[in-house]
């Protein structure tokens, strides 16, 4: 079976490596190479930035009214070819159809909705209550430049458009890297660019592995990096960012808790906490992989969470019947399995899964795991797994549901189950997270700003200050009266 070759995009071509390297990327279904992708050498990364650059000077100065057509045009052209994004985005990362093609459609929202904010922002603002006589001082916000954008293996549509979106609006220009684990979206994207005939290098897409991340995220002319991913790879960014001062917005998952107390409505909670860690393959930086669940109802409930992972039907990413699909990698089923192993060790007991599908022996398939743990320290409970396990732990009291949940490095989503409004309002405040849903699970929207606290990392993506995060502030002082003081005097 040959190969799909796929090229990088830059300065408005698609193009190879200069030194003609290249890497496949896997089909987790069945383990077996799909695609081909250049290898970007550190010229290809100066090439990108460079072509950025040299874009930014025009695109900066553009209208906002035609930044706001190129990024409808941007959404329409995702929309109409969603089937084929999320197909892409399926067969290189293991996801499933109906959630991939989804969010691609679903981007094209995102695209509008930053195009209709741009149009209607105002960049200058009137200090009306300045202290000096006879000044006038005015606030501007003028684009960064040269943005990095890192994306990640999942979820790739969205969290491309939660980074680009806002930062052409802003009129800065990108260097999107993808992620060497499942590049092939992100060029599928590229092509889309290319059809509505976007101004060249105000996107390039390379590709590659850590050291083409290294220099992009350290070169001299890129002003901000946004990166979504692990912690470990995020404290390279930051390290890397200290050789050009780029400020950092930094999303790195999380180890989300989902409380869920004796008088919440038990169909909705079920419902939702399935979709909360078995959704996505559980390969999700919010998924609810923590079950803090009251001990009057932790029986019963446990009993009919376990039957609903069960029947949960595992498959091709493809085919409209599955509900999972394969993780994306063997790393990433080894890594899970060695954390499964330790905790047992530990004294947890696992309830139903715990090992790879036997009937999917060639791809990364691993069964829908619910795994007991008697606290916080149990490997599987504080560790992001990256996958469909869901550590479940016994409470008594608010009290101690809270101490069991903020127990924790990270803290990006939470979530809370009560038919009590009042503590589905004071647990939502408690929790130490960036993101908390009440009596629902895993949602997002273009309106809604994203991010986390703690490991989770910092800063926000979307809502409505997100183009604002891709804007510098200058100050401009205007004297209506000329200065005949004292030079050395400070005014």
């Amino acid at each position: 079976m040959s190969l799909t070759e796929y090229q990088m995009y830059i300065d408005g071509e698609f193009i190879g490596s200069e030194n003609n390297q290249r890497f496949e990327s896997l089909n987790p279904e069945n383990n077996k190479p799909w695609a081909i992708f250049p290898e970007a050498s550190e010229n290809d990364v100066k090439r990108s930035v460079e072509s950025a650059k040299n874009a930014f000077q025009t695109w900066s100065k553009t209208s906002v009214t035609k930044r706001a057509e190129y990024l409808r045009a941007i959404g329409d052209k995702m929309f109409e070819q969603a089937d084929l994004l999320g197909r892409t985005e399926s067969i290189d990362s293991g996801k499933l159809l109906k959630e991939t093609k989804f969010q691609s459609e679903y981007m094209k929202e995102y695209f509008y909705y930053y195009a209709d904010l741009v149009e209607s922002m105002n960049n200058e603002t009137l200090i009306t209550n300045i202290d000096k006589p006879d000044m006038e001082v005015v606030e501007v916000r003028e684009p960064i430049g040269v943005i990095a954008c890192i994306i990640p293996w999942n979820s790739q549509m969205f969290l491309m458009a939660t980074k680009v979106a806002p930062a052409l609006a802003a009129g800065n220009t990108v260097v999107i890297k993808s992620s060497e684990l499942a590049p092939a979206p992100l060029i599928e994207f590229a092509k889309l660019i290319d059809e509505v005939q976007l101004p060249k290098g105000v996107i390039n897409v390379i590709s590659g592995g850590a050291e083409v991340g290294k220099i992009l995220t350290s070169h001299k002319d890129i002003g901000k990096i946004l990166f979504t991913g692990g912690t470990a790879t995020a404290s390279h960014v930051i390290k890397n960012s200290a050789e050009n001062y780029a400020s950092l917005t930094l999303e790195l998952g999380g180890k989300s808790p989902v409380v869920v107390f004796d008088d919440a409505d038990t169909e909705n909670a079920l419902n939702n906490i399935t979709t909360a860690i078995f959704s996505g393959n559980g390969c999700s930086c919010i998924a609810g992989s923590v079950l803090v669940l009251q001990e009057t109802i932790y029986d019963s409930f446990l009993e009919q969470l376990t039957a609903r992972a069960k029947k949960i039907k595992l498959g091709s990413p493809l085919s409209e019947d599955s509900q999972m699909g394969p993780l994306n990698n063997d790393k990433q089923v080894e890594f899970i399995e060695k954390n499964l192993n330790q905790s047992v060790e530990q004294g947890a007991k696992i309830i139903c899964g715990g090992k790879r599908a036997p009937e999917f022996s060639e791809g990364c398939f691993f069964l829908p795991t619910i795994i007991e743990c008697p606290d916080r320290t149990i490997s599987t409970a504080n560790t992001e797994l990256f996958g469909p396990i869901l550590s479940v732990i016994k409470f008594k009291t608010e009290e101690e549901a809270m101490q069991i949940a903020n127990d924790n490095d990270y803290g990006l989503s939470s979530g809370v189950f009560s038919e009590d409004p009042e503590k589905c309002d004071r647990v939502s405040k408690a929790m130490d997270a960036g993101i908390c849903f009440k009596n629902c699970y895993r949602f997002i929207s273009y309106a809604a700003s994203f991010g986390g606290r703690k490991n989770s990392g910092y800063g926000r993506e979307s809502g409505a200050d997100a183009i604002a995060d891709m804007q510098l502030k200058k100050t401009i002082w205007t004297s209506n009266s000329r200065v005949t003081e004292d030079p050395f005097k400070i005014r």
